[in-house]
């Protein structure tokens, strides 16, 4: 099943015409934008890993598959394990993904469940390169190290976002100094992202650190607090605190929850069910890739209980808001 959407919706979405988007914004060119509007369909993917052997450093085949059996998915993806750039934009094709957003991470090894994740280095050279090549397919957001030792944060984020084209910044300061994420010694990062203006993501979920209450909403309630005009992007959703952080949405509106592939986890449904009323403009379609391949979750998405208007604004228009695609 290939998703399709009424284009006129990302109007609606935004208020703007599609048409006046461009490729100096380092999304689309006025081209692209209008061969998708002639296909018919956009789906932006906040939270994706293109297949290159510089993401593949991470994601190894074992530690991939093991992950991926745990949260339910049917396959892997091809693309991914041969680690073929051609291949993934391909896959992505094939399931109606018309952009990725590639977050880079800056992070050391982690024991998790027994288990090593290695040092997850991604350079946001890298992620300019990709961005710079397929600027019609792919955007990045830049992986800062939180605790300054692989570089100097702020300077990382001026370099690549400031005086780069990096679109927002990824921090997981569980990992990188077992901190929680409204630990002040982040401020400078947060501060940093408000002067540029762009959305900081934040690692959460059962696999954010070596334990389970580094993912606790209550922090991203606290930071919200304190920084008020930050848009915060919760990545993988804190889940399993999925009530707690719907309720942390509740109260800012500065918060945005992508569960990604936990939105198919058991203890999941409060997710749909507030991104069918309050959260509506706060709720973000990702995938997780390569966990669980494109296609997989274009169509489990597609399958769940979600108002037309609701899913077009998950799908591409909250998106676009955050990464300043309308103008």
């Amino acid at each position: 099943m290939i998703l399709v959407v009424d284009l006129d919706a990302v109007c609606r979405c935004v208020g703007h015409d599609l048409l006046s988007f461009h490729g100096m914004l380092g999304i689309w060119s006025a081209s692209c934008v209008g061969t998708r509007r002639k296909e018919g369909h956009v789906i932006i993917d906040f939270r994706g890993r293109p297949s290159t052997p510089e993401f593949g450093t991470y994601f190894i085949p074992s530690r991939l598959e093991w992950i991926a059996k745990r949260v339910g998915a049917r396959g892997v993806s091809e693309a991914y394990l041969n680690a073929s750039l051609v291949m993934f934009l391909d896959e992505m094709e094939e399931a109606g993904v018309t952009l990725t957003v590639a977050v880079g991470r800056n992070s050391p090894e982690v024991t998790i469940g027994g288990r090593t994740f290695p040092v997850g280095i991604i350079p946001n050279d890298h992620l300019v390169d990709l961005q710079t090549a397929h600027p019609d397919r792919i955007v990045g957001i830049a992986g800062v190290d939180a605790s300054n030792t692989l570089h100097n944060a702020v300077e990382e984020i001026e370099r690549y976002v400031g005086d780069g084209p990096l679109k927002g910044v990824f921090v997981e300061p569980q990992r990188a100094m077992e901190a929680h994420v409204d630990d002040e010694r982040l401020d400078p990062i947060y501060e940093k992202c408000l002067e540029l203006d762009v959305p900081v993501v934040i690692m959460s979920g059962p696999l954010a650190g070596e334990n389970i209450a580094l993912t606790d909403p209550a922090h991203v309630d606290s930071l919200a607090s304190r920084f008020p005009d930050l848009n915060i992007v919760c990545g993988h959703g804190c889940y399993p605190y999925v009530t707690e952080i719907v309720a942390v949405a509740l109260k800012h509106q500065n918060v945005y929850v992508s569960p990604d592939l936990y939105t198919f986890t058991p203890g999941a449904e409060p997710y749909i069910d507030v991104a069918n009323s309050f959260m509506a403009d706060q709720f973000l379609f990702a995938t997780a890739y390569p966990i669980r391949p494109l296609k997989e979750m274009v169509e489990d998405f597609m399958s769940l209980p979600l108002s037309d208007e609701v899913r077009d604004k998950a799908l591409f228009g909250n998106a676009m808001r955050l990464l300043k695609m309308e103008h």
